[in-house]
Formats: C-alpha cells, sequence, structure tokens
C-alpha cells in the first residue's frame, strides 16, 4: 500500500487564491487552479445541486483518520485530501510514501501556501514529471 498525497499549487506556490473561506473556498481568482480536473475555465455552482450522497465519519485524530483510510483500502493504495494542512500533517508524522504536485499556469499573488511554517527538512525522489496545456504534474518518493 502506498500512500499519496496530492494537491494542485499555483507557480507561486498558493493552494487558494486570497480571501478564502466557507462562500469561496478557493479563494479570489482559485478555481483556475483546478482548470486541468475540468478542461478548461468553470465556476461554483450558484444553485443546490439536491442532497450530499456521501458518507462521512468523523475522527478525533490524524493518526485515527489515517489508521481507517488504511483499514478501509485495503492493499490499495491511500489518497491523502483535504487541503495543504492534511498533506503537512501526513508529511510531518512520516506517513505520506508519495507527493504529488501538481503546478496550474497560473499566479494568484496571494492566498495560502502549500508549505506555510512546514518547518521539517524532506528529501524527495523524483518520480517523473508530465504536463497537459492546463497543468505539469510532479510525483516524488518521500525518503526515510
Amino acid at each position: 500500500m502506498t500512500i499519496i498525497a496530492a494537491i494542485t499549487t499555483s507557480v507561486d506556490g498558493y493552494i487558494t487564491g486570497p480571501n478564502d473561506g466557507p462562500d469561496k473556498g478557493l479563494g479570489e481568482g482559485g478555481e483556475r487552479l483546478h482548470y486541468w480536473v475540468f478542461g478548461g475555465p468553470w465556476s461554483y455552482a450558484s444553485e443546490p445541486r439536491g442532497e450530499p450522497t456521501g458518507e462521512f465519519t468523523f475522527v478525533g485524530t490524524f493518526e485515527e483518520a489515517t489508521d481507517r483510510a488504511k483499514q478501509a483500502a485495503g492493499a490499495k493504495d491511500v489518497s491523502i485530501g483535504g487541503g495543504a494542512s492534511v498533506i503537512r500533517q501526513g508529511l510531518d508524522a512520516g506517513i505520506v510514501d508519495e507527493l504529488h504536485i501538481i503546478v496550474a499556469p497560473v499566479i494568484l499573488g496571494g492566498g495560502k501556501h502549500l508549505f506555510e511554517d512546514f518547518t521539517k527538512s524532506l528529501d524527495l525522489e523524483n518520480l517523473g514529471v508530465q504536463q497537459s496545456p492546463w497543468a505539469t504534474f510532479m510525483r516524488f518518493a518521500v525518503k526515510r
């Protein structure tokens, strides 16, 4: 099983635009980070899309969350999502095997940095780079 942390960042290192919050999760202009997912421009829907269909389990600690994910995955890989803070926690805890950074060809000029206040020194091994018109995909193994 491989634990993978993946996130999209701007060329200037932001994972959200300025002024992110409940009404604008990716901040001002932050949706441009994810054009690669949708093949071009998109925006948040202004109308509700019905009842949620997913199921969430709330846990008390990061370790409990990763333990549950590993149990549920069995032999399959586990992907860590949830933003920069969650990825930093995984890297700090030493559980991330691969770090995938998707760089969108935008400069946001402000927002939240991926490695803001992260002070742990890590060595990475380059596993490969791919690109599309909408992003550059970099894969790294976390050396131990």
